[in-house]
Order: C-alpha cells, then sequence, then structure tokens
C-alpha cells in the first residue's frame, strides 16, 4: 500500500502548497469530485479545481504554480490528454501526482510521484483509485492547517474496507431487482447531489453510454425540479445515488417526487449498508461507495442485456 501521508509531507518540506487540482477524463476524472469537493467545503487556505483532462491543457486554472498539487489519474497510463496534462502540470512548476493501474507507463515519465491502485475486487477500499484520491485531499488539508476532520477522514477509510465488502453482498438482491426491471429500458437517467452526483455521472458517461449503449444523462437532486422533472412519466427509468451527507433533503425531495408520479425509480442508499458509521464526513464518501457497489448493479445487468461490459464500437479501436 502507498504511504500517502509520507508523499504529501515529503512535499509540504520542499513548498508550500496553495492549491490542489485534480485532473482526468472518464471515469477517473469523476473519482476526484470527492477530494475535489472535501477541499472546496473544508480548506480556509487551499484552492482546488476539478478538469478534464484537455480542458486543463487549453484552458488551464490560473493558480497552478510551484506552489500547486496536480493529480492525475489514467488506468492504463496512456490517456493521451491526461500525459499531455501531466506535462502541461510539471512545465507550470506544479508537483504532480500520477494514479495508473498498469505499471511502466507513460504517466511515470511525465509525473514526480507514481501511485498504482488497485480495482474493488483485488483489494481493500483505501487501495483504489477514489481513496488514494481522496487521503491527498486530507492529508494536504492536514499539512496545511491540521485539519480538525483529519482523524475522522482516516479512520472512515479504514471503515470503508469493510463497510465496501460487506454492502457489495447484501445489495445483490436489489441489484438483481434492478437487472430485471430496467433491462429493456432504452434511456435511464442518474440522480445525485453532493459528492454522490459524481457516481451518478460516471454510471451515465461510464456505465450506462460507453458500457451498456443506453441513452442516458445525469441530474442533479437540485436541479430536478428546474427543467428536468418534466421529463417524468410513471415509467421513466431513474437511478438515483443517495447522500448520506448534507445534500440528502435534496434527494428525498426528488424521492418524494417519483413515489407520486413514477413508478420506475431505483436508490442506491449507504445508510442501509452501514455508511453513518462514518459519521459527520460520510458524504465525502458517498461518491466512492455508490461508485464501487453499483458495480454490482452493472454486471447482473450486462448479463442479463446480454451486453458484455467490454464490448465496444468506437473505443480503443480508431483514431480519434
Amino acid at each position: 500500500m502507498v504511504n500517502i501521508h509520507e508523499i504529501i509531507e515529503k512535499i509540504y518540506k520542499d513548498r508550500k502548497i496553495k492549491s490542489v487540482n485534480f485532473v482526468g477524463c472518464g471515469g477517473s476524472l469523476a473519482c476526484f469530485y470527492a477530494p475535489y469537493y472535501y477541499i472546496k467545503r473544508e480548506s480556509d487556505t487551499i484552492s482546488s479545481s476539478y478538469t478534464t483532462s484537455n480542458e486543463f491543457v487549453h484552458d488551464t486554472p490560473k493558480d497552478v504554480n510551484e506552489n500547486s498539487i496536480v493529480v492525475v489519474a489514467s488506468r492504463r497510463g496512456n490517456t493521451p490528454e491526461t500525459v499531455v496534462a501531466a506535462r502541461t502540470a510539471k512545465k507550470l512548476g506544479a508537483v504532480v501526482i500520477g494514479l495508473t493501474y498498469e505499471k511502466n507507463t507513460v504517466m511515470e515519465d511525465n509525473v514526480d510521484y507514481i501511485i498504482q491502485f488497485k480495482d474493488d475486487d483485488e483489494g481493500l477500499f483505501e487501495e483504489s483509485k477514489g481513496a488514494y484520491a481522496l487521503k491527498i485531499a486530507y492529508e494536504a488539508l492536514h499539512f496545511a492547517e491540521n485539519h480538525d476532520t483529519y482523524e475522522q477522514m482516516c479512520e472512515a477509510t479504514n471503515k470503508l474496507n469493510d463497510i465496501i465488502v460487506r454492502a457489495k453482498k447484501e445489495i445483490v438482491p436489489e441489484a438483481v431487482k434492478f437487472s430485471i426491471d430496467f433491462k429493456d429500458d432504452p434511456v435511464i437517467y442518474a440522480i445525485g447531489s453532493g459528492t454522490a452526483w459524481s457516481a451518478a455521472y460516471q454510471q451515465t458517461v461510464c456505465n450506462f453510454l460507453e458500457m451498456q449503449w443506453i441513452n442516458s444523462g445525469t441530474i442533479h437532486s437540485g436541479e430536478f425540479f428546474h427543467g428536468p422533472f418534466e421529463i417524468t412519466d410513471p415509467n421513466t427509468a431513474f437511478l438515483m445515488m443517495m447522500s448520506t451527507g448534507a445534500t440528502r433533503e435534496l434527494d428525498e425531495r426528488v424521492i418524494r417526487f417519483l413515489k407520486k408520479y413514477n413508478n420506475h425509480f431505483a436508490v442506491i442508499d449507504g445508510k442501509e449498508y452501514g455508511m453513518d458509521a462514518l459519521g459527520k464526513v460520510s458524504g465525502y464518501y458517498d461518491a466512492l461507495f455508490c461508485s464501487s457497489v453499483v458495480g454490482v448493479y452493472n454486471k447482473l445487468l450486462a448479463d442479463m442485456r446480454d451486453h458484455s461490459l467490454d464490448k465496444r464500437k468506437y473505443m480503443w479501436k480508431f483514431d480519434y
């Protein structure tokens, strides 16, 4: 397991960090929303940005400089836009941390620190890409501000090692029901708020659109009643990623509406699977929890639809 505490401590010995910026594409970008959100909600001294890689290259945030940490991620370590983003950050003097799954990739030549993560079924939760990214965020606040959430965040990360394993087993009946009830839907909308919004986004772009070729859109719970709810009829398909944190009321409002006007929605709620044990910081982990357990849904849905999660029309097959 990579010791993020030691890495961030070493960085802080060499320079004063004023911004922590997260850069990636697709699922790698989605997993960065929770650490970005944590810093924006908790820090008094550090700014943060959350940017898709190619936009970072062409429209780089102004606060990226020698007082910055830039965190990039690419599963295979060769996503062209992300590699260029890492080079861009280094040219501006930032310390660049790269997260990859594969070993010996081009990414390693373009970052200052490389962290290899594991998939959910290969190791502990805290060895996953999203967990390492969140560790970077709360370790940065620890060294910058001695932040009062630090111990709670460390404990929460440790508790998730067991909570997610149990949840992925306990959620199987709901996942089976989802795969049966939603297998024929041509459109499924994903909804969420707080950090869980990014789990909904990842479900839309990576799973429904990319892996299952199901039309989808991501709706923030707070925006649902400002346009999107007009699409609702009894059979409109919705999947809610429920917040356990400060924005839970936004999700509950949407559910009250759907119970009245819709008969075709599913909810993933961490409160039903032990997330309350994380205390007041649970909301910062909602995205990582939901993104992990929804994997059970996606595998069963793929089987039910006879559409492999590895099936692609364009990705990795053409120049684009």
